[in-house]
């Protein structure tokens, strides 16, 4: 009986190629190697598999990386002497091109990383958690250092929490966390920022303010949320149903006749995509911003200042975010911070022109 050897896994495929092509002197130093998508046509395989053929690649120290330009073979003699990783990889679910805070989150971590002897490897999920937790467990396989996780939903990521925890890999959450489970991460002061936003609202004469989610299984939005209750309630102001969105998809219409009839005057967004949409949408539906409406959101994207109505939001600095990530990622990778750290950041309040006191005030 001849029994059959099992199959390489596929990522081993393109790993051969690139050494076999080192090897026959086919490419030298500082070639550059095929790309992501050249190698999915060439070898018929996935992207993760690419990645995860390259980022053994890197961390064995046969190639490197240059952030938008490709993929290099590195000095050979260099790589032999490697004994220890220096590679980071930033997991980045549910990306929104369009939004200028994740690059300034990176910008954050490589100015941490570059002057501490550390690469940065960048991989990009888009809003699949499935492809997330694949490719965290791809990447605990590898010599990595370390995990930084902008997760697209962290509760569900507490399975592979698990596996991370046993491979020993030092990992920090950013900006959002699973519920009941410990874990390193950084994010901003939301509930303060948020109750700091709601008691502006309420020093200009709002009474009735709403609140509405975007995605409210999140723990930044119910972060905000629970500040936006307690700034109403330290007020002494009810606190009415009727006046929360906190489904993703919002009933503008009825939104626009709540307005109308003056039973909300003001509204606080869980972020500045909501309050950008709102503001979109309800102008559509003839509500004047912020004549009717004061309208206020959080994060200070870039585009918030250039809206058709300049948005007042609060600012929370992402670049800061992303620093100070990576700053805890290598304490827990150098063994100097113990136990689980949860790093809160100062936000700012930003008043631009969507804000104004209710009609009815003085």
């Amino acid at each position: 009986m001849v029994r059959k050897q099992p199959a390489s896994p596929k990522y081993q495929l393109i790993k051969d190629y690139v050494l076999s092509q080192i090897e026959n002197k086919e490419i030298s130093q500082d070639d550059r190697i095929p790309s992501e998508s050249e190698f999915v046509k060439m070898l018929d395989v996935s992207s993760i598999t690419v990645r995860k053929a390259l980022t053994d690649l890197v961390n064995e120290g046969v190639i490197y990386r240059v952030r938008g330009k490709g993929s290099f073979v590195a000095n050979q003699n260099a790589a032999a002497d490697k004994t220890t990783s220096n590679l980071i990889a930033f997991i980045i679910s549910g990306l929104e091109l369009h939004d200028s805070s994740y690059l300034r989150i990176m910008k954050g971590i490589q100015s941490f990383l570059s002057n501490n002897d550390c690469r940065l490897v960048i991989e990009f999920v888009e809003n699949n958690f499935e492809q997330e937790r694949e490719l965290v467990l791809q990447l605990i396989q590898s010599e990595i250092r370390g995990l930084l996780v902008y997760s697209s939903d962290p509760d569900a990521a507490k399975g592979y929490l698990d596996e991370v925890r046993r491979k020993k890999i030092p990992i920090v959450m950013l900006d959002r966390f699973p519920s009941g489970y410990p874990v390193n991460y950084v994010a901003c002061n939301n509930h303060d920022g948020a109750y700091e936003a709601v008691e502006y609202l309420i020093g200009q004469g709002h009474r009735r303010i709403g609140f509405a989610a975007y995605d409210f299984h999140l723990s930044p939005e119910i972060e905000r949320y629970d500040g936006y209750r307690s700034a109403m309630s330290n007020a002494s102001l009810p606190l009415d149903d009727a006046w929360l969105c906190l489904k993703k998809e919002l009933d503008y219409q009825k939104l626009a006749e709540q307005i109308r009839v003056g039973d909300i005057t003001a509204l606080f967004c869980a972020n500045d995509k909501r309050a950008l949409e709102a503001l979109e949408r309800l102008t559509a539906e003839g509500i004047q911003i912020p004549e009717q409406l004061s309208l206020m959101g959080f994060d200070d994207f870039e585009g918030s200042k250039f809206a058709k109505v300049s948005l007042s939001t609060v600012q929370q600095h992402f670049d800061v975010l992303g620093f100070e990530a990576a700053k805890l990622l290598f304490e827990i990778c150098e063994a100097s911070s113990r136990g689980y750290k949860k790093i809160i950041l100062p936000t700012d309040l930003v008043i631009r022109e969507t804000v104004v006191p209710p009609k009815e005030c003085p």
